[in-house]
Parts: C-alpha cells; structure tokens; sequence
C-alpha cells in the first residue's frame, strides 16, 4: 500500500473498501477496503520514536472534510427496506511532539463533526450516522477524545482514546470515522525489522457513535429460538510482534484474549521472490486459532481459519488469487466493527467476508492505476469471489451462533463482485482532494443467509461515493 507514514491522522474522511494480498495481509488494497480512512498507524507509530525532541516543535494539526453516501439495495429483506444515507463531516487530529527529557512526553487530541444530509424516509441504518430510539437516523454527532504517549527505550506509549491496528484488535474506518478504543499499549523497536506489540482495553468507541461500548464481537448473537446471549466483554488484551526485513520475509504472531468470550491466536508469513525487472510474486499464508475461553458466553469456540495466495505486482498494476477456509462449526468472529477494514483475511471484501462455518472460498483481483492510458492520477480495482458454506455444522443450541443454523444449508453458496474507481487530483490548491466510486454486488444460492440473518438473502448492490479533502494547519 502506497502512503505517506509521516501523514499522521490525515484519517481522509472517506468510505470506501477493497482488498490487498500482500506482505501485510491486510484485506485490502490500495484504493482502501478502509475506505481511505487510513492514518497508517503502525508505520507512524514507528516513525514517531525517531522524530528529533520538541514538544512544540513536533506539532502537527490537520484534518479533512468528508462527504460520504451509501446506498445499499437491499432485494428480498424481510422488512423490504433499503439502507441510504448521505453525510458531510470533518475530522481534526492535533498530535503533539515530545519533551526533551529521558523519557519524552506528549499527547494526541482528535474531534469529528458529522451533519445528516439525507436518510429520512425509513432508509437509515447504513453506518454513516448514529440511530435514535425509532431507528432513524440522527441530525448530527460529535466526538473529542485524546491520549498521553509516552516515549523512550526505544519503545512508545499509549494511555486513552486511540486508534489501533494488528491482527486481533484494530479500528474499523469503513464509515464516516475510525473506530477507537480506550486503553494502554505499547510498542517496542530495540531490535532492527522487529515490531513487538501489547495492550490492553476496557471499550471502544464505534465508527457511527459519539461515546463508549462495551467490547463485543461482530456475529455472535443469540441461539436458533432467539434467545439473546451476553455479548458483552469487560475487556482485551494481547500480545505479539512482526518481524520484517525489506524486501525479504515477514513473519507475524499474536495472541489476544477477548475476556469470557475467545482466546484468538494468528500465525502469517509471506516472501517477495523477485521475477523480472520491477516484477515480484509474493506468496502468502496466514492463520487464526479461535477457542472460547472463560465463561465461554457466546458457547463452544472451536475455529481454524486458513488464507493463502499469491500477488504478482510491478509496473503499476497487480494480479492477485487467493484462498481461504474455515474449519469450525462456528463463523470466523472478530471484534465489533474491526471490519474488512483490518481483517487479515484474504477473502474479506465490501460486503461479505466469506467467514461462514466450514466455509471455502477463492477471490481473483486486478488493481491497476490508469497511467497506460494517459490518466495516472486515476486507479481501478475489480474483484470477484466465490465461497460455499456448510450451514448445517452449526449447532442451533448454540448460544451465540444457534441463529446461523440452516437446514438447507449443507451446500450455501454465494459470490460478490467489486469495482472501484478513485481519482486524486495531483496538484494545485486541491491537491489530495479525491474521489471515489465503489459498487459491490452479492448474490446467493440456495440455503446461504448472512450471519445474523439482518440481510435476508443477503441479495444486494451497495453503492458508495466519498469525496475527501485532506488539509494541513501546521
């Protein structure tokens, strides 16, 4: 992925989505299954232990404005509505720099307006805006939130609201504005190519909310009757590091514990073999151990989920081809909102994730800029994937998964197809503004539901159009 480390919290306030099958693994590519909505945070954070002391000095303030619609068409849901919503806000982000002392300190501020522009008529729900008690979208939301960092010992610091990124625990940006969490973290870098990682959380503030939640996961809801099951986790933690050479190998573990719910481990690695002048293959395989632990409220965890491919890339374009399985009786769970945003899954894309039980799936994906027809500062990506499912695995008795049982599930299949258009202007006194055009299409067979069956079928076209415009103060 092609961004600037030292562009901080230039968090373009976007809303788009796609996937990336590269070293980093992260389900997305350049044009942003985060939906632009990217601060970068474990390059920054890296950067931040070298930037020369001064508490002043080292400030920066900048921000973007964002106008964002969704519109999700939804074929056969059971209620017949349509989510559409349209929205103006802007983001601002003040990072301070570092006391010249031993132990240098400093602290980071942000604050987020968002105004409703349209998503009356019963058409809210898509993610942009908070909902009120009668499920309508509200006019408007805020939020300012901060955190003291502390840096020294080649190690960085962190205590309050703060975004986070790894394969456990990360901030989902597929919305109007990045997810957070509360918390301690820290990071380390005493040895050259190696990342180590910690920390732990009590809550978390979501991507269309204003104040605090409780830790929960994305999918595990309630049993085949409908009985509701204790969702919430008072807190989590975990551990872990990433070692990578440039241009060489990379190797990733962690382990995070999401309190009475699941203990989740995750193994990757990936090598970039060079082919031919500004060519690479790069092959990649990464794996999560998910089991229940504690009090096990959403009941037996017992998930191995599996995702390898190959990218080749150079010259501006890439051509990738990946594979993904899940081996459990349960769907492949992850914290609420982390999203395909950060999910280190291959297959997660716009609209499904292909993280059903017992789930295989393949994806293929083209992403090229424009430039061999004289538009450069245009990029595309297409993608299309296909999984099939065994819904039938699921135990209906299950406390926080009963509700995926289906019958007629044995062979669920389904597919989703993704385009994305982003154009940024290059210069001039817009330059950064971009705009993006994404349209994803899903369709299923016989016997597929989404997880949480909130979608019915899950038949449906999703359209988005992000307009971003970053700015400097200082």
């Amino acid at each position: 992925m092609k961004r600037n480390s030292l562009r901080v919290l230039t968090i373009p306030i976007l809303g788009v989505g796609l996937m990336l099958s590269e070293q980093q693994a992260h389900a997305d590519n350049s044009l942003g299954q985060r939906d632009n909505l990217d601060a970068n945070i474990t390059a920054r954070q890296k950067a931040e232990v070298s930037i020369p002391p001064g508490f002043i000095e080292g400030s920066t303030m900048k921000g973007i404005l964002r106008n964002s619609f969704f519109d999700r068409n939804n074929h056969h849901t059971p209620d017949g509505r349509d989510q559409r919503e349209w929205v103006q806000g802007g983001w601002l982000s003040f990072r301070s720099g570092y006391t010249d002392t031993p132990v240098g300190f400093g602290f980071d501020v942000h604050s987020f307006y968002a105004l409703k522009l349209d998503g009356g008529g019963g058409h809210g729900g898509a993610g942009l805006m908070p909902l009120d008690s009668t499920g309508k979208p509200e006019s408007s939301y805020s939020n300012i939130g901060g955190a003291l960092k502390m840096r020294g010992f080649d190690s960085l610091v962190q205590a309050g609201d703060q975004l986070l990124e790894n394969p456990v625990i990360a901030s989902g940006v597929s919305r109007m504005f990045p997810q957070t969490y509360r918390g301690v973290t820290i990071k380390n870098y005493s040895v050259d190519d190696l990342t180590l990682d910690a920390g732990w959380v009590d809550s978390t503030r979501l991507r269309n909310q204003s104040g605090e939640s409780h830790l929960k996961t994305s999918y595990g809801s309630r049993n085949k009757a409908g009985v509701m099951a204790d969702r919430n986790s008072s807190h989590m933690n975990w551990v872990g590091g990433s070692y990578s050479i440039p241009k060489s190998a990379t190797v990733t573990a962690y382990a995070g514990n999401l309190r009475d719910i699941w203990n989740q481990y995750y193994l990757a690695g990936s090598y970039p073999f060079p082919v031919a002048e500004d060519i690479t293959l790069t092959p990649y395989l990464h794996f999560y151990d998910t089991r229940d632990q504690g009090s096990s409220k959403l009941g037996r965890i017992d998930n191995q989920t599996y995702t390898s491919g190959l990218t080749l890339a150079g010259k501006g374009q890439s051509l990738s081809l990946g594979f993904q399985k899940v081996d459990g009786n349960t769907p492949f769970d992850y914290v609420i909102q982390n999203d395909g945003t950060y999910l280190y899954l291959n297959n997660s894309q716009q609209y499904a994730d292909f993280n059903g039980p017992g789930e295989q799936s393949w994806k293929v994906q083209y992403q090229t800029s424009l430039a061999f027809i004289n538009a450069p500062d245009f990029k595309l990506s297409t993608s299309y994937t296909r999984g099939k499912a065994d819904l039938t695995r699921v135990n209906p008795n299950s406390k926080g998964y009963g509700y995926i049982y289906n019958p007629d599930g044995k062979h669920a299949r389904h597919w989703e197809r993704d385009i994305s258009l982003r154009y940024e202007v290059p210069d001039g006194q817009a330059k950064g503004t971009s705009v993006t055009l994404r349209w994803a299409m899903h369709r299923s067979g016989k016997g597929y539901t989404a997880p949480g069956n909130t979608r019915g079928n899950a038949d449906a076209d999703e359209y988005r159009i992000i307009v971003d415009y970053p700015f400097t103060l200082f």
